[in-house]
């Protein structure tokens, strides 16, 4: 059976307007943007969304929107994160009624216990019918799961079949879940941009949740690594890897507000306000080197 959650999961950003309020039309040309490029699928709402700034009411109005207008075309992972159990699983539990088939989230921050992560994805699992995926991440948008206790949780939770992997560790917790998941797990994706994918998809990954905004150069990458055979990763996805990589190490430094100007340089929303940077603040000269970045990256990519 083909597995639909392979290749390239795109995440859109929250567009806003000058109020803060979302701005609804370009949150549209976004989604209508992702699927006319051809992405696999689509995470929404993510880190990349802006999501710890957005109100329960806004992430499920944008779970709304994203289903009228992508309809079936693609596959959605609603992303339903937040700082109690109780709101993930209302999350989770609307989601579904959208007819969104699977759901993705972090532990919660304040996880130090082994019990606390099996306890919390077991309690979203009995409370839910859709497809769970764990997102594994890093400080501090993240709380990482001992590998212990993920390998568990994939193993012995109904449900929990999926894993977004964006640890430092990225690389070898892929070929852990692989090979100590292998009759549970169903999709491991990576993060970051795409900042470790050659390992990552040396070690068996099936995809990567990337910003979409050079969608174009990401889908590119993907359909070359598919061509490496025996553990030898295509010279060509090497050579277009490379060729992102100033992009993505500029976009680590600068999270969304890095996104979102890439998104309004393509026209996609009319301007790249954020709610809150969560890095560091843009300047006159980081646009400078954007607009170079970008240049770059369009005259390589579309």
């Amino acid at each position: 059976m083909k597995n639909i959650y392979s290749g390239i999961f795109s995440i859109p950003v929250t567009p806003f307007n000058l109020d803060l309020s979302i701005d609804q039309k370009s949150l549209e040309n976004c989604f209508e943007f992702l699927v006319d490029k051809g992405s696999h699928g689509m995470l929404i709402p993510a880190n990349v969304s802006e999501v710890s700034k957005l109100s329960d009411d806004e992430k499920k109005d944008i779970l709304i929107t994203a289903t009228e207008v992508v309809k079936e075309e693609i596959p959605i992972i609603a992303g339903v994160s937040a700082n109690n159990v109780n709101s993930i699983i209302e999350n989770a539990k609307y989601a579904e009624g959208l007819g969104i088939q699977s759901v993705l989230m972090t532990p919660l921050l304040s996880f130090k216990h082994d019990s606390e992560f099996y306890d919390f994805y077991s309690e979203i699992s009995r409370a839910t019918n859709v497809n769970i995926w764990v997102q594994n991440n890093r400080p501090p948008d993240g709380n990482p799961i001992p590998p212990d206790i993920l390998i568990r949780i994939i193993n012995e939770i109904d449900k929990v079949d999926f894993l977004k992997e964006e640890t430092n560790d990225s690389g070898h917790m892929h070929q852990l879940i692989k090979d100590k998941c292998a009759n549970k797990i169903k999709s491991i994706m990576g993060g970051g941009g795409g900042r470790r994918i050659i390992d990552e998809y040396r070690r068996g990954s099936d995809g990567l949740m990337p910003s979409g905004h050079m969608i174009e150069a990401h889908l590119k990458l993907w359909n070359e690594l598919k061509k490496s055979k025996n553990n030898q990763i295509n010279n060509d996805a090497i050579n277009t890897w490379n060729l992102m990589l100033e992009s993505l190490l500029f976009e680590f430094n600068f999270s969304y507000s890095a996104y979102k100007y890439f998104f309004w340089k393509r026209g996609v929303i009319k301007n790249y306000i954020v709610r809150h940077p969560i890095k560091s603040v843009m300047d006159d000269f980081d646009y400078i080197e954007a607009d170079r970045i970008f240049d770059k990256v369009k005259s390589d990519f579309f």
